[in-house]
């Protein structure tokens, strides 16, 4: 994985062994988004022992589990990954870091938006006048199991949409809703009094803004399937596997 990344491993990363460790034999890995007791047990039946998860294991992004002692949950989940002789590794960072970034590549794809990239831009992407109504209508199509909320006028004409994976902020967020020709921004989570209260305001105003919120595990999934193909082209012995942890809300 580190000689097919384009950026150096870094000293301080989140990118560590949560159970398990190097000297452990790998039958099968398995990549997924969050390493969730569903896909712990998918990957454990499908043969898979070493499980790639972008996001924390132990509920905190440090992985921290001192305050988890003696907890039920965490008990039920370590006793798992221990009689089915699991690894767990992060690939947060560096996934994030290579060029180009590896959830994007993933989400690119999945939102079938390449077509609109900018050149030489990343995440932003002319929609051509396509109306706020039109592409929530496509998000839906592309992610049918998915909660998606939406502020602003689904008539409002799109020019520009900034596509803002995971959770980097709600400064990032508003800073593409100040460029005059970004008009809507479609992201993964934040608070609801800051990007989204903003954005919001800013359509009661009249103003052209407009946002699309698909839940931080939908923003970024695809992502770690492009993960299990990239892996796939140079790992040869055992069996590279993408496994769905899924929105984890359902009405």
């Amino acid at each position: 994985m580190k000689a097919n990344l384009t950026c150096s491993w870094a000293k301080e990363t989140v990118d560590t062994y949560k159970t398990g460790g190097p000297d452990s034999e790998v039958t099968g890995i398995a990549c997924t988004f969050m390493a969730t007791m569903d896909v712990l047990e998918k990957a454990a039946e499908q043969g898979c022992n070493l499980v790639i998860t972008h996001e924390p294991t132990y509920y905190n992004h440090l992985d921290n589990i001192d305050q988890l002692e003696g907890d039920p949950v965490f008990q039920a989940k370590q006793a798992f990954m221990e009689e089915n002789n699991m690894v767990v590794f992060r690939f947060h960072d560096h996934w994030h870091r290579t060029t180009p970034d590896g959830i994007y590549v993933g989400m690119v794809d999945k939102l079938q938006w390449k077509p609109y990239l900018i050149e030489g831009r990343k995440n932003i992407f002319d929609l051509q006048g396509k109306s706020l109504r039109e592409i929530t209508d496509h998000m839906k199509m592309i992610f049918p199991e998915a909660i998606i909320r939406v502020i602003g006028d689904p008539d409002l004409k799109v020019n520009k949409a900034a596509f803002s994976a995971g959770a980097p902020g709600s400064q990032a967020h508003i800073r593409h809703l100040r460029q005059e020709d970004i008009n809507l921004v479609v992201i993964g989570e934040a608070p609801e009094w800051e990007s989204l209260s903003y954005v919001r305001d800013a359509s009661q105003a009249g103003l052209p803004k407009a946002m699309i919120i698909l839940g931080h595990t939908v923003s970024e999934e695809a992502g770690m399937e492009y993960c299990a193909r990239w892996m796939d082209d140079f790992i040869d012995e055992i069996p590279v596997r993408f496994i769905e942890s899924g929105d984890p809300f359902h009405q």
